[in-house]
């Protein structure tokens, strides 16, 4: 298993990423109408995509995450198709949650870089996320804590020098999403970008 970063970048990560996103349990809006779990700990639905440094590292250390089973047709096509430096992994699920041992994708969801031709992230935007119905998406940037924002988009800044592969997918889904933007301005819509604080 090929890793990029050491285990020392990783706790980096983990410590930028540590601040809370937001003042409330945004667990608590989805959670009620959806069986009594949040839609983004449910591990039939939502399949959290570690890097191989970090499933590395929790493999070595308790093995919070297990490698997700390919169960469905749709996920065995995602393992099959995804990056060779993706595992697709699974936890113990929302009630044996371990915060300190939450993902990279977990600590960012639901917001994406947002990343101009140069390949610096200028803000963040939310994901698109097929299937999953998160109450956060849609909403303002007032509802987020500023130094998580901050944070996030400096992790992802560092990451693409380890994973420059992220950083292009993540031009080419930005490029699109100006697209999406001039369209949805002439059709006097909006499509929130969380840009990156001056």
């Amino acid at each position: 298993m090929k890793t990029r970063f050491s285990e020392k970048q990783l706790k980096r990560f983990y410590k930028l990423l540590s601040i809370p996103m937001i003042d409330f349990d945004c667990g608590k809006l989805c959670a009620p109408e959806n069986g009594g779990i949040p839609v983004c700990c449910e591990n039939e639905g939502v399949v959290p995509i570690l890097f191989n440094e970090e499933y590395k590292y929790h493999w070595n250390n308790g093995r919070f995450w297990k490698r997700m089973p390919p169960v469905t047709k749709e996920i065995k096509k995602f393992i099959e198709e995804a990056e060779d430096y993706y595992i697709f992994a699974r936890c113990s699920g929302h009630e044996g949650c371990e915060r300190p041992k939450r993902s990279l994708c977990c600590r960012t969801f639901p917001l994406e870089p947002h990343v101009n031709s140069d390949g610096e992230v200028v803000g963040l935007a939310y994901a698109k996320a097929r299937d999953i119905d998160c109450p956060l998406i849609g909403r303002p940037q007032s509802i987020y804590n500023q130094d998580y924002i901050r944070n996030v988009i400096q992790f992802w800044q560092e990451m693409f020098e380890y994973y420059p592969e992220e950083q292009e997918m993540y031009i080419e889904e930005s490029k699109k999403r100006e697209r999406r933007i001039k369209k949805l301005e002439q059709e006097k819509k909006n499509l929130n970008i969380f840009r990156k604080a001056k």
